[in-house]
């Protein structure tokens, strides 16, 4: 039991010590190496350099001299980067977007093994390792392409590492500085590479906004700068005069545009607004941070100064002169103003323009007449700047001034009233206009032009409103009264729409119709045409109204429907839509028996005209004398039904050339019937008529009773037997021999059953 226990722990120590020797031979397993020298790190780039920026970084390192010292076993060996506390490292990072590169001669490029891990170092005795991240990278096979053997990385100068930007390591935003350093260990951490090389990141000064006027506001952001004290943002001119730029020193006469600007992790942010200090033109922008270093000269940005106008108003009429102040133009001339596109008049300006010298100037522009209304834009060309914009709203009338025409709506040619204040005052009027058509004469036939206003500025005018085809369209039109001295007035009136109404749509010729209508030009004589022909005139009043009546001609077609126009002696026409009904036949009764009566009844034929034609089932069927229609047009007439066949058939009537129609049903008369009766003196009348009959007796079996028929005169009261039915069986008593019904009576007493 012993022995076979010994027996099995040796083998399998021998198997354990076999197998670790394999993979020492195979380079599988290396023991890490103590106190080995570390890797030096001869070059360190990053590409974008900017402060905070995602870069590519690329180190450049040597091994120790000696193969004892320096190598670093592929497929187990470790490297260790470390990144200073400055730099932003990533919690993972993936192989695959690093490279190692060999410059041995057995060297090439691979990925390191696995995933790096990534360690930030939270304890330790070293203040300038606390906070560091490093990245621990096992080394791969340094020669990949190789299929037999896993090749090392042996001491030479010229290795590499690279981390591709998408690697997520950001540079650090401060300035550069010993501290933002990389080093690098191959020994556990245990020993660093003793040279500083760090990345040196650029001190970059941006704005954003890089031109404007005076009064803009801007923001500098600042990267890149060191975070010892505070930043300090300056127009940097060179000596204060503008006469050399941008050295990066801040002299006494310099403008500090702000101080004391905290920069945090290298970075600052100020917002600051153009003054005066800032010159026309351009203005070179610099920050110095609290170790006395500046941007870089050359490559800082700039502010332009850049012109700009103030408008004297915010509201102006059309023909009123407008105050236009310019500031920090270039000196030149103004060349053009504009107005909503529209330029303005410069001839009345030195040679068509201004001069503007010591970097302002001002001038007064007339608003152009074909302005348009509204927020407008006013543009300032001039020869030493681009066009330089402000908005104004434009009107069609002068502030102050107010119109009030009475009435509010009117016709052409009629006479309103307008009162109106805020003009000039003791001024004239230079001209008055409705809808863009001029008024040249009062209603009291004085010209327009000797109105004039009181010591205060108001005035009345009394004036017709002009009649031509603008004027007779119906809108909303605008009244302008001009004074002297240019002021505008304006105010609406209302020209209606002209109407034509009929009391009754339809009727038949010689109806009387009335008819009225509104918008017509004042005072007009209205003329009513109805389809061609003129059937009345009437006097519009001053309002453009009418009303009148008319009759139908009688040349009207039957049935028809017509165009009524009222037209206008001032002009304008409106028309209205009056209906003839067509011709209509009735009949009574709508169903009759050959040979029988009607009754034809006729409405809305001409009137007073004969009927020529009267047909039923195209039979003529008309009366002697014909009928004829009334003044209504109307008639009634009793005619006899021809002979016709079984069914529907039409009944056409044609009375003053007009034709109408409806139809008829013709039935079958009805069966003519031959009265029966059971009198007794009934049945036997032909015995009787031969004096034959003596008596009848009949016995009834329902109650036992007898009745008799004599037919002599002094029995007519007596007799019973008032009825003889078929069926009855009956006692007969004839005189002789009388043939009766179906049988033979012989003479004295026969028994027989009736038919």
């Amino acid at each position: 039991m012993n022995t076979k226990i010994g027996t099995s722990f040796g083998l399998a120590l021998l198997l354990a010590v076999g197998v670790i020797a394999t993979m020492l031979a195979l380079g599988m397993f290396t023991p890490q190496k103590a106190n080995a020298a570390a890797p030096v790190v001869t070059a360190l780039t990053a590409s974008p350099s900017d402060p905070g920026a995602g870069s590519s970084i690329k180190i450049t390192f040597t091994t120790a001299a000696t193969e004892d010292d320096g190598i670093i076993q592929g497929n187990s060996g470790e490297i260790w980067v470390r990144f200073d506390k400055n730099y932003t490292v990533p919690a993972t990072i993936s192989k695959n977007l690093i490279t190692i590169t060999s410059v041995q001669t057995t060297g090439g490029t691979s990925n390191p093994l696995i995933d790096p891990t990534i360690e930030t170092v939270t304890s330790t005795t070293d203040s300038d390792l606390l906070n560091d991240n490093i990245v621990k990278i096992t080394l791969g096979d340094t020669v990949p392409s190789s299929n037999t053997t896993v090749e090392d990385l042996h001491p030479a100068a010229g290795h590499i590492i690279t981390f591709a930007s998408s690697a997520g390591i950001k540079l650090p935003t401060s300035s550069s500085t010993s501290a933002n350093i990389v080093r690098m260990s191959i020994d556990g951490g245990t020993t660093y590479g003793t040279e500083v090389l760090d990345i040196d990141t650029a001190r970059v000064l941006t704005l954003d906004a890089t031109s404007g006027a005076r009064g803009t506001v801007v923001t500098a952001t600042g990267k890149g700068f060191s975070s010892t004290g505070t930043a300090t943002l300056w127009i940097d001119d060179g000596d204060g005069t503008g006469g050399v730029a941008d050295d990066g020193i801040i002299n006494g006469t310099e403008t500090v545009i702000a101080s004391s600007i905290a920069v945090t992790d290298g970075s600052f942010t100020k917002e600051f607004t153009t003054d005066s200090n800032y010159s026309v033109g351009v203005n070179q922008i610099n920050a110095v941070d609290g170790g006395g270093t500046a941007a870089a000269t050359g490559s800082n940005p700039t502010f332009t100064i850049s012109g700009g106008i103030t408008l004297g108003a915010t509201t102006i009429a059309r023909g009123q002169t407008l105050k236009v102040t310019l500031a920090q133009y270039t000196n030149g001339t103004i060349t053009a103003v504009k107005f909503g596109g529209v330029e303005a008049n410069l001839a009345s300006l030195a040679a068509g323009s201004v001069t503007i010298t010591s970097n302002a100037g001002t001038l007064t522009v007339t608003v152009p007449s074909t302005t348009p209304l509204g927020t407008q834009q006013v543009a300032v060309a001039s020869t030493g700047e681009a066009d330089r914009t402000a908005t104004v709203e434009v009107t069609s009338v002068w502030a102050g001034v107010t119109l009030t025409p009475s009435p509010s709506t009117a016709v052409p040619s009629q006479d309103i009233t307008v009162s109106a204040s805020g003009f000039t005052n003791s001024s004239t009027v230079a001209s008055i206009t409705v809808g863009g058509s001029s008024v040249t004469t009062l209603t009291s036939a004085a010209a327009v032009t000797t109105v004039t206003t009181d010591n205060s500025g108001n005035l009345v005018a009394s004036f017709a409103i002009p009649n031509d085809a603008t004027m007779r369209t119906a809108a909303t039109y605008a009244i302008k009264i001009t004074d002297a001295g240019g002021k505008v007035g304006e105010a609406d009136i209302v020209i209606p729409a002209r109407t034509l109404e009929l009391d009754i749509a339809s009727s038949k010729r010689n109806s009387t119709v009335a008819a009225s209508g509104t918008g017509y030009v004042s005072a007009s004589t209205i003329t009513l045409d109805y389809a061609g022909t003129t059937v009345a005139t009437v006097a519009a009043d001053s309002s453009g109204a009418f009303s009148t009546t008319f009759s139908v001609p009688s040349t009207a077609s039957i049935p028809s429907t017509n165009t009524v126009t009222a037209t206008s002696s001032g002009g304008g026409t409106d028309t209205a839509t009056h209906k003839v009904p067509g011709s209509t036949i009735t009949i009574d009764p709508v169903e009759a028996v050959s040979g029988n009566n009607i009754t034809v009844t006729g409405v809305d034929f001409p009137g007073y005209a004969a009927v020529t034609v009267m047909d039923v089932g195209g039979l003529a069927a008309i009366t002697t004398p014909a009928p004829a229609t009334d003044s209504d047009g109307g008639f009634s007439a009793s005619i006899m039904v021809p002979q016709l066949a079984l069914g529907t058939h039409s009944v056409v009537v044609t009375g003053g050339g007009i034709s109408a129609n409806t139809s008829i049903t013709i039935v079958a008369a009805p069966a003519v019937t031959t009265p029966t009766t059971n009198a007794t003196e009934e049945v036997f009348a032909d015995v009787i008529a031969a004096d034959a009959l003596v008596r009848v007796w009949r016995f009834t079996n329902a109650d036992q009773s007898w009745s008799f028929y004599d037919p002599r005169a002094a029995f007519s009261a007596a007799n019973t037997l008032t009825d003889a039915s078929s069926g009855d069986i009956v006692w007969v008593n004839v005189s002789s021999q009388q043939d009766f019904q179906s049988q033979t009576l012989f003479e004295g007493w026969n028994l027989i059953s009736l038919d």
